[in-house]
């Protein structure tokens, strides 16, 4: 499974926050993504993944812990393919919160696990905007060493990262469709750059998760929803 690497106070993490809306409750949202079978379509349909195994333990206090393996399906010979799969796999090790809706997602690539700190972190609630169904804030942090190579490994998963997630939602939202018969046909992913986290900086988290979700978020172009969640000015 690797070993995890924990980022010092010295080093910076790249941070992104996207918000997305789904045509169901909160509840129902979270019960899917504790849902192995579901989550096993999810990676191997939806994310085109060639393989997802999940283990979970139900803990004390009521949270579940999960360590997901999770490979590549990859468009080359067989031989390339087994090598490539391998060296571009990886662990979720997760905490389920029924009580606050909230995942902690900790990945650990195989290789290379040593130079890297990536998790993803994301809360679902009720939505309050008069639009319907609930909201997603999933938040992204990695860093990884080496410099300048390093910075461009970031922005490569940072990238990544927010297909995957465009392609979940795509996914989650013709399974809400067929099954429920709701949805939201131009629902999108809102992506908010948050730039680069100091670690060690007290009021960041605060400042984090205080951030608005830009209102009547399916009434305007992506690029007016970016602007109003940056306050109507282009971030790093």
């Amino acid at each position: 499974r690797g070993t995890v690497r924990r980022v010092g106070r010295q080093d910076a993490m790249r941070v992104w926050r996207t918000f997305s809306r789904f045509a169901c409750t909160a509840e129902e949202y979270f019960d899917l993504m504790l849902d192995v079978p579901f989550q096993e379509r999810l990676h191997v349909d939806g994310l085109g993944m060639g393989t997802y195994q999940a283990n979970d333990t139900l803990e004390a206090d009521g949270r579940t812990y999960r360590v997901a393996f999770a490979e590549p399906r990859l468009n080359l010979p067989a031989v390339l393919a087994r090598l490539f799969a391998k060296a571009q796999a990886y662990h979720e090790h997760t905490h389920y919160d029924p009580v606050t809706l909230e995942r902690h997602v900790r990945v650990v690539p195989a290789l290379g696990a040593e130079h890297m700190d990536f998790t993803f972190t994301e809360t679902v609630r009720a939505d309050r905007d008069g639009v319907g169904g609930c909201v997603a804030t999933s938040v992204v942090r990695v860093h990884c060493d080496g410099g300048w190579l390093g910075r461009v490994l970031e922005r490569f998963i940072c990238s990544t990262s927010k297909v995957k997630l465009g392609e979940r939602d795509a996914y989650l939202n013709a399974y809400l469709e067929h099954e429920m018969g709701a949805t939201y046909a131009n629902a999108s992913v809102v992506e908010v750059n948050l730039g680069v986290e100091q670690t060690g900086k007290a009021d960041f988290a605060k400042a984090l998760f205080s951030h608005p979700l830009p209102p009547s978020t399916f009434e305007r172009s992506a690029w007016g929803r970016v602007k109003s969640a940056l306050g109507g000015r282009f971030g790093r």
